[in-house]
């Protein structure tokens, strides 16, 4: 009877064995591409593009004298994984009085890199310089480079009268 008894014990435990069913359920999403870029009054923290969006922004600067100038910070948010870069271009102030064009040039810069304007040519942040450049990312991620504007006494002083106007382009490029 034991034996009997043990054998229909074994039974039932091997029998729910072989009845046994497995349930998975798979997951999957897509991440679209986020990316968003801004000339920003400070420097920018925020870890979503409706922050980014949010962000006090910097569109025009007025100089009154030579010398250097903490303009804003290009701030940008992204999460492409292989990265991207932010190039700059820049028109020196020009001013035009019939059909007369007059030019202060100025210097762009981002810490080390930098570069200046020349006349009536666009001047560019030339590679392998960049405004901002990033290589890889694994998440949305912020990132700001100060703008700096420096204009001598000089380029000023000697300008002809009237009102000069100039303007600094950025790209942002996914790579």
């Amino acid at each position: 009877m034991k034996k009997l008894a043990t054998l229909l014990i074994i039974l039932a435990l091997a029998t729910g064995g072989v009845f046994a069913y497995d349930s998975t359920l798979n997951l999957s999403t897509i991440v679209d591409q986020t990316q968003g870029m801004k000339i920003t009054a400070s420097q920018f923290t925020g870890t979503t593009l409706e922050a980014l969006n949010s962000a006090t922004e910097v569109t025009s600067y007025t100089v009154t004298a030579g010398g250097e100038y903490e303009v804003g910070w290009i701030s940008v948010i992204s999460n492409n994984r292989t990265g991207y870069y932010v190039t700059a271009s820049a028109t020196a102030m020009a001013s035009t009085v019939g059909t007369t064009t007059n030019y202060i040039d100025y210097t762009v810069s981002f810490g080390t890199d930098e570069f200046t304007t020349t006349g009536a040519t666009t001047a560019y942040l030339e590679p392998p310089k960049y405004a901002l450049i990033v290589q890889s990312l694994d998440s949305l991620t912020p990132n700001s480079r100060k703008i700096t504007l420096k204009i001598s006494d000089n380029a000023l002083d000697s300008a002809a009268e009237g009102q000069y106007t100039g303007t600094v382009t950025f790209s942002l490029t996914a790579t």
